[in-house]
């Protein structure tokens, strides 16, 4: 990153931008609305077509360059570099999100912090990349040798505007130069020797990789090597992420239609942050410039009386709140099933099957009314019932074969404790409704075990310590602004209303082996709550995984390795060469 200029925005040190040369300006306008801004959208050109900016917006998952500097490395020269980016996207990625960065009008915003990221990301009619947290190490400094993170004019004109600074840089210090200890202690405890790697239908360890596998699998020992290393490396930053705060710095992709745009602006624009109001500003003028009449609505009259009512609406209830239910926080369970159907009754499961059953039955009906299928299907016994809905459900072949609607008549409200971490990545499920509390310290933090191990236990909590002293200071005046030092240890709390199909695929893909450790236990638990009282709803689903693996990107990278070998045709020794 150091390779190249930045520049505060209108002298704005709180705003980073990418500066580029006059050459450089020349080859990006006809592709993008600015050059000078950190928030910018995208334009088809000659040189960039609709598929290769989605390619240019999922990018940022996995990169520290800019979407424009990336055009500049990638996509300028290399015209078929969208279409070979999704060609490798189904072996490499796997995340189907990034299929939705094609088709909406799209836009960025760099060098936001997370906190601006979390406000955009609420709206949940958009789709959205950032920088991930996992395959990307947060400790690149810009060219000033500052850490990258948020600077916001309210705390830095306030007496604490020192202390944030120094608290700032110590918890990224912290975290940069932690990460290779923390990649020798995981190896050290997963010795890559001692590990069975599954090759097609083989498990073996790196040293019995033979010629013949490599020749059936077109899979090398320096492949295992990479996969293993990166698995590490996903891991370590895993669990140094704790150290990042809500300041930290990203880079965010949107794809979205021109209702949600308005939506999302005017949600933004009423928002307590400065930061979110100027990037709700920023991309407003440059949506102006390509869909002035999308976008016209927010600065008349209507948008403004609509920003205003949001504001008075959170203003006034959140007053209300304050009176009325100021409690000490009950830390409780990290998982409580607060709703579900039949609650209260004797038999919940069954009045789970009786919902299902009968809407089943309803689809497949000439006009017979709920009523009248209720009431059969209440008749039917219990094996009739669960025969239909197993008949209704499949066999699935895969986690995306999913039961059909009838399994929305069944909701589930759970209300969730767990680290920053873990609702930044679950807050992605947006079909859901989720509704998160404010991020502070009241709920605490724990120190990971392999802190104490690589000798840091102490340095992270004295830095906790730090940040819920700043944190104290600044809420009284500032209570938004006051989330920004907050680190994604600390603990935060949020509810989740989801049906059971919505269920399927969450818990089955939250649970899944390359997901972080921390959510995929926290998605385990609520899979358990309903197993509890739903058992015919966790019976169908075959592709939920309960087990805890350390390494669990590593079966993961190494299918990812074989895959990339089938799709380029190139056996081991061609690569070798």
């Amino acid at each position: 990153m150091s390779d190249y200029l930045f520049q505060s925005y209108e002298g704005d040190p709180g705003v980073v931008v990418e500066e580029f040369t006059d050459e450089e300006c020349r080859l990006l306008d006809p592709s993008v609305t600015n050059t000078n801004s950190n928030v910018f959208a995208w334009k088809t050109s000659a040189d960039v077509n609709s598929e290769q900016i989605g390619a240019l917006l999922s990018r940022y998952s996995r990169t520290t360059f800019t979407g424009r500097r990336l055009f500049l490395k990638e996509f300028y020269p290399n015209k078929d570099r969208g279409r070979e980016f999704f060609d490798s996207w189904l072996i490499d990625y796997g995340d189907d999100s990034i299929q939705e960065m094609v088709g909406g009008m799209p836009s960025a915003c760099e060098f936001v912090s997370n906190l601006a990221v979390k406000e955009i990301e609420d709206c949940r009619l958009g789709s959205y990349i950032e920088k991930s947290t996992r395959y990307v190490a947060f400790d690149k400094k810009l060219p000033n040798q500052e850490f990258m993170f948020y600077r916001d004019p309210e705390i830095m004109n306030s007496r604490y505007g020192d202390s944030y600074l120094s608290l700032m840089r110590g918890l990224f210090e912290s975290y940069s130069s932690n990460i290779g200890r923390m990649s020798d202690y995981i190896k050290a405890e997963n010795p890559i020797e001692n590990i069975n790697f599954k090759i097609n239908d083989k498990v073996v360890t790196i040293n019995r990789v033979t010629k013949e596998i490599e020749e059936q699998s077109g899979i090398t020992e320096s492949d295992i090597l990479k996969a293993y290393e990166n698995s590490i490396k996903a891991n370590a930053l895993d669990f140094l992420r704790d150290y990042l705060p809500m300041s930290t710095l990203t880079h965010l992709g949107i794809s979205m239609d021109g209702r949600s745009y308005e939506n999302m602006l005017n949600k933004m624009l009423a928002s307590p942050l400065s930061e979110a109001r100027f990037i709700a500003k920023r991309l407003n003028s440059e949506l102006g410039k390509l869909v002035p009449s999308i976008v016209k609505r927010l600065n008349e009259i209507h948008g403004q009386d609509f920003q205003k009512f949001i504001k008075d609406r959170e203003s006034n209830a959140g007053r209300r709140a304050k009176e009325l239910a100021d409690v000490v926080p009950d830390k409780g369970e990290n998982v409580e099933l607060m709703e579900y159907k039949g609650q209260g009754s004797s038999d919940p499961d069954k009045s789970l099957q009786v919902s299902i059953a009968s809407a089943i039955l309803y689809k497949h009906s000439n006009g017979a009314s709920m009523r009248q299928l209720t009431k059969i299907a209440e008749g039917m016994s219990e094996s009739e019932r669960k025969g239909l809905i197993a008949n209704y459900v499949g066999e699935r072949g895969n986690r995306r074969h999913k039961p059909g609607r009838a399994f929305e008549n069944a909701e589930y409200l759970f209300d969730l404790r767990g680290r920053i971490g873990i609702y930044r990545d679950l807050q992605r499920h947006r079909i859901g409704t989720q509704e998160r509390q404010n991020f502070g310290t009241e709920l605490g933090y724990e120190t990971r075990k392999q802190f104490d191990e690589i000798g840091i236990g102490d340095d992270y909590r004295a830095k906790m310590a730090e940040v819920i002293d700043l944190y104290k200071k600044l809420k009284e005046s500032l209570p938004y602004q006051a989330q920004y030092p907050i680190t994604f240890g600390f603990n935060a709390r949020w509810y989740y209303r989801l049906n059971a199909r919505q269920m399927y695929h969450f818990c089955e893909l939250r649970t899944s082996q390359q997901g972080h450790p921390d959510y995929r236990k926290l998605v385990q638990q609520m899979a358990l709550k309903v197993k509890e009282v739903h058992p015919t709803i966790i019976e169908h689903m075959k592709y939920l995984n309960m087990s805890d693996k350390t390494l669990g990107r590593l079966d993961s990278e190494v299918r990812i390795a074989m895959k990339k070998t089938g799709l380029t045709g190139k056996a081991p020794a061609e690569r070798k060469q």
